[in-house]
């Protein structure tokens, strides 16, 4: 077991290189010894190595005392239905989310949904794991709960109740070969809706495209089947479901920045109030989230960070641009993508949504780019840039790496949470300004690392 796989919100990493059997017998007793109450929900992904961790991670578990509800193969967001609806004390969702098919890992929920992230829970688990000082081990049990159809029935009446449509649509939806399955097309078609999948067929070998939405290169085959079959909407589902990406009537991508607009805008119109982005949304969304009334609050990257922010201010809505999202004001506290495509679906009933989306303000922005380093180095690679700006007396904002102001625009630089990787997006007020806020960046990260950053 390596440390690193204990992250910002998750435990993740590489099958079994990083993260195999016993580690996730580790994980299951300290998260046990951690958790108060005992009655816990764990589901899985359909990726292999996911199936082949849940047993031990079972047995952990057990052996701390816990009585365990297993509800087998779900996308993420009904493993966190099943805690909040039917009042549990947490929960494990085994997922390697959207990373590729080798990594496997564990979302950690205690109650009512709400996730567990290094400060609240993770960073004892990993004291644990190392020092094997487990609470007492006593005999657990299984949990006699609802079963995995009931569970669906119920979350799909929930979710369609909160549904309102002024026409029906037809929708083509993504499921990537991942846990969503033809959840989604269920879910539409109690809506009136013509639905369509496209990868419904579970395949964790993932052979049409990676089940990840923010990467405009696995969205081809939905643009062009919304095109193709005359819909009025596609989406895109991550691997375990609780991310979403857009396609509109044109097959045009919705960009992440408009999505967010789109959506902070409906919950805007119900109630005024704050707003929870986070350190990459661009000016464009922030000014946008203003000028409808709203006051945006700016959090760590994350979809965890994002949530404690949304909770802390008593948002109306909360979202990343990678497309985890928050509704408060009508749903339980965690991020679902089949709910973010019902209020999505809402959306474009009543606009036509490439129009729509055309007239939204643009921002200037680079797409995010990866740079390679290893998790044990990236935190404090990041770090030397923090001090180094200090030191130069830049402006910038270092709540999670440093987002760095220029007059013509901004460049963020911040360790990535799930990957290897140090993440780089930049902005400028025009494409010229964009250039130059990179470039003006490349010298920054050249001088405090004394090498080319690689972008």
């Amino acid at each position: 077991m390596k440390d690193t796989i204990f992250r910002a919100y998750d435990i993740r990493g590489i099958y079994p290189a990083e993260l195999d059997e016993p580690a996730a017998y580790l994980v299951g007793r300290a998260y046990g010894s951690i958790l108060p109450g005992s009655r816990i929900a764990v589901g899985h992904d359909g990726r292999r190595n996911s199936q082949a961790l849940q047993p031990r991670l079972l047995a952990g578990l057990l052996e701390s005392g816990k009585q365990v509800a297993d509800i087998g193969l779900v996308p993420t967001p009904l493993l966190y239905f099943a805690i909040a609806h039917y009042r549990l004390d947490g929960g494990i969702q085994v997922t390697g989310s959207h990373n590729p098919k080798q990594y496997s890992g564990f979302k950690l929920q205690k109650e009512n949904a709400f996730p567990i992230t290094w400060e609240t829970g993770i960073q004892k688990m990993l004291e644990l794991a190392r020092s094997r000082q487990f609470a007492p081990a006593s005999n657990g049990g299984m949990l006699a709960m609802p079963g995995n159809a009931r569970v669906l029935t119920d979350y799909l009446e929930l979710v369609a109740s909160k549904a309102s449509l002024e026409r029906k649509l037809k929708l083509v939806l993504d499921v990537g070969n991942g846990a969503c399955g033809r959840i989604p097309e269920l879910l539409f078609r109690r809506l009136g809706c013509e639905a369509l999948t496209i990868y419904a067929e579970l395949d964790p070998d993932y052979p049409n495209h990676l089940p990840d939405p923010h990467d405009p290169a696995n969205m081809q085959g939905l643009q062009q089947a919304v095109v193709e079959e005359q819909a009025d909407i596609g989406l895109a589902f991550d691997g375990d479901g609780d991310r979403i990406g857009m396609v509109d009537a044109k097959g045009g991508i919705v960009p992440a920045d408009s999505l967010l607009m789109l959506l902070a805008r409906h919950c805007l119109q119900q109630r005024k109030g704050n707003v929870v982005v986070e350190v990459r949304a661009s000016t464009a969304l922030l000014d946008d989230i203003r000028n409808f009334g709203g006051n945006p609050v700016m959090a760590r990257a994350g979809h965890a960070y994002v949530l404690e922010e949304v909770v802390r201010h008593d948002a109306v809505f909360g979202g990343e641009i990678t497309g985890h999202m928050y509704f408060p004001l009508e749903y339980y506290p965690y991020d679902d993508g089949l709910f973010i495509g019902v209020k999505l679906a809402e959306i474009a009933a009543r606009h036509d949504l490439a129009e729509y989306v055309s007239s939204l303000p643009k921002a200037c922005t680079s797409p995010e780019i990866a740079l390679d380093c290893p998790d044990e180095r990236k935190f404090a690679k990041v770090k030397l840039l923090a001090d180094f700006l200090a030191k130069g007396g830049y402006d910038f904002l270092g709540i999670d790496g440093a987002r760095i102001s220029f007059p013509n625009g901004w460049a963020l630089v911040r360790a990535s949470n799930t990957t290897p990787h140090i993440k780089c997006r930049f902005e400028g007020k025009t494409e010229k300004d964009l250039k130059a806020v990179m470039a003006k960046s490349r010298s920054i990260l050249q001088a405090a690392w004394n090498e080319k950053p690689g972008f």
